[in-house]
């Protein structure tokens, strides 16, 4: 690894850490108490929260031989760093490479780290749409289970419909995976309809094939059926961008929500909160507020 050694001594501590024998002592040494975590709009605060979500996030080693740099300062008390792979190649990440990634650093009067906002850059494909809203008409799709069966949307069908971009490996989707499954339990008898969708591309994180799909399946990991997106066509025209993602549609086809299942990936009390309020609001036919927030996950592994 290149260190950034033009960034100030607790952002280079911070780097150091990933290398060190005790990560977490590392990171605790450069952080202010009060720290903020910012990611995808989700904001995490406090040491041992902060320390938490990034040993989740980024485990100790995955950076590998990254190159670090600092970016011209644009912002008082921010320092921003680059870090991209040795001779340009793609970066190493918990599930599959991307072309760079940027973390935001603000330091407190005693240099300290008060906020940490990294920004992940990997290619996305150029039909891509922007993600659907709140409002829109979601398209139609078939879509074959691990077992090959095909899969229609249907919302007509039911009297909601929740479609959740997920995988097999990304800790996003599996952190929240349990609550939104038995989110799907809980509404089963009420008319909604879970489907469960990994777009991802198997020859970047080979966890996401139809074998290792199936055997989740096996094993009942899903209240509902587990489909395969193997071309991407679907996530592209749905604006997909993260694992796990999800969609809450009325018996129109109607986009009624869009977002993450609740706020926070590591408390489980929250329940997939955000969505079941969704659900609430479209079984008894009124507005949703929030109805769009932000999704917080892995980006989907594309094959461009």
């Amino acid at each position: 690894m290149t260190y950034p050694d033009k960034a100030p001594a607790s952002v280079q501590g911070w780097f150091a850490a990933e290398k060190s024998a005790d990560p977490a002592a590392g990171m605790r040494a450069v952080l202010a108490p009060d720290v903020v975590f910012d990611f995808g709009g989700r904001r995490t605060q406090g040491v041992d929260n902060v320390v938490m979500i990034v040993g989740l996030m980024m485990p100790a080693g995955w950076l590998g031989e990254v190159a670090w740099r600092v970016l011209p300062v644009t912002t008082d008390g921010k320092v921003t760093v680059r870090g991209v792979g040795p001779g340009g190649a793609p970066l190493p990440s918990p599930g599959g490479p991307m072309g760079a990634i940027d973390f935001t650093f603000t330091l407190d009067a005693d240099g300290l780290i008060s906020e940490i906002a990294p920004q992940p850059h990997h290619p996305e494909p150029e039909d891509l749409i922007q993600p659907l809203r709140p409002g829109d008409t979601a398209p139609d799709f078939v879509l074959p289970d691990v077992d090959g069966a095909e899969v229609s949307l249907r919302p007509d069908e039911s009297r909601a419909t929740v479609v959740v971009f997920t995988c097999n490996h990304c800790p996003f989707s599996l952190g929240w995976h349990d609550r939104v499954q038995q989110a799907a339990r809980d509404y089963a008898a009420r008319g909604v309809r879970f489907l469960h969708i990994n777009p991802n591309d198997p020859a970047v994180n080979p966890k996401d094939g139809v074998e290792h799909s199936r055997k989740r399946v096996t094993e009942g990991e899903f209240a509902g059926p587990y489909l395969v997106d193997e071309g991407q066509a679907v996530a592209r025209r749905w604006g997909a961008r993260h694992t796990p993602e999800v969609f809450v549609l009325d018996g129109h086809g109607t986009v009624a929500y869009h977002g993450a299942p609740d706020a926070d990936v590591a408390d489980d009390s929250l329940n997939a909160g955000w969505l079941r309020a969704a659900l609430e609001h479209v079984l008894a036919g009124t507005a949703l507020d929030p109805a769009d927030t932000e999704p917080v996950g892995c980006s989907i592994k594309w094959n461009r």
